[in-house]
């Protein structure tokens, strides 16, 4: 039996999704086909809302149509998760693995791509920091959406968020205090400004926008597993050529890119748990 999930008298029902996804993935590359099916119904509820619809497949040729409404579409589907220092023991690696091989370059270009809220944007900087590092280094965070960006370049967050990112901090490694990151102002906390000074924020589109920067590290975690395998290897394909020699890529750790190495011979696994890949000098072989 069809699944309905009701908003007042309005229905959604699984063929009607599975059309938006369609449509989605067929006009702008997104692919939203494995997000859980019961969260994804809620947002598609609350844009019906937004567009006063009687039916979501109203939206669809709005959407094919007008690259305004799919962003927003897009935006509203896709919200990011982000706090600090999220997952301790990737953040436990690379204080103890990846941080110190970064300092063997010149100068530090990161690029963390899909930014959402700036808490890891905020947590590299931080690290960076406490290796002595942050003076060499640029951190450029990019988004699709710009109140995402806005958000995160104001750097404040709500106050309670305060001790289980601490919890965060403490597990990957952290020795400082936590709270000294920040000055409290009211019920939120802000992120001090000398942690702001080497991140910058930028709209960028994975699919449509190219490489703008040569960068030693880049960031995309929990971004690629809403993409087909396409765009997954067009995206990694981007990555792979912003990384100079050397440099290094961390993925989302469920964000397993079905024949990566076979699709980005340049790209050396270091770690499948954490998907940490290294760019070689040159082209590997592979068996």
């Amino acid at each position: 039996m069809t699944a309905l999930i009701k908003w007042k008298n309005h229905h959604i029902q699984d063929v009607e999704v599975n059309l938006l996804l369609h449509a989605l993935n067929e006009r702008y590359g997104y692919d939203f086909t494995g997000y859980a099916r019961a969260s994804l119904k809620r947002r598609l509820l609350d844009l019906m809302s937004y567009f006063e619809l009687e039916h979501l497949t109203q939206l669809i040729p709005i959407m094919l149509y007008d690259e305004a409404v799919a962003q927003t579409v897009i935006n509203s589907i896709s919200v990011p998760t982000s706090e600090f220092f999220r997952d301790p023991f990737v953040w436990a690696y690379l204080r103890k693995n990846i941080i110190p091989l970064l300092a063997s370059f010149p100068r530090i270009n990161i690029w963390q791509a899909g930014c959402g809220f700036g808490q890891e944007a905020y947590s590299l900087s931080i690290l960076l920091h406490e290796a002595g590092l942050a003076k060499r280094s640029h951190i450029f965070c990019t988004d699709i959406n710009p109140e995402f960006l806005h958000e995160a370049k104001k750097g404040c967050w709500a106050m309670r968020n305060l001790n289980p990112w601490q919890n965060y901090y403490e597990k990957s490694g952290g020795t400082g205090e936590f709270a000294d990151f920040f000055i409290e102002q009211k019920n939120s906390i802000a992120i001090r400004a000398n942690y702001k000074q080497n991140v910058e924020f930028v709209q960028h589109n994975l699919v449509n926008d190219d490489v703008f920067k040569e960068v030693q590290f880049v960031v995309c975690r929990n971004v690629l597993l809403y993409f087909g395998e396409e765009l997954q290897n067009h995206v990694v394909s981007l990555f792979t050529r912003s990384l100079e020699r050397g440099g290094y890529l961390l993925l989302g750790s469920g964000e397993n890119i079905l024949n990566l190495n076979e699709h980005h011979p340049r790209l050396e696994l270091l770690d499948y748990s954490l998907q940490i890949y290294r760019k070689t000098m040159g082209i590997t072989s592979h068996v």
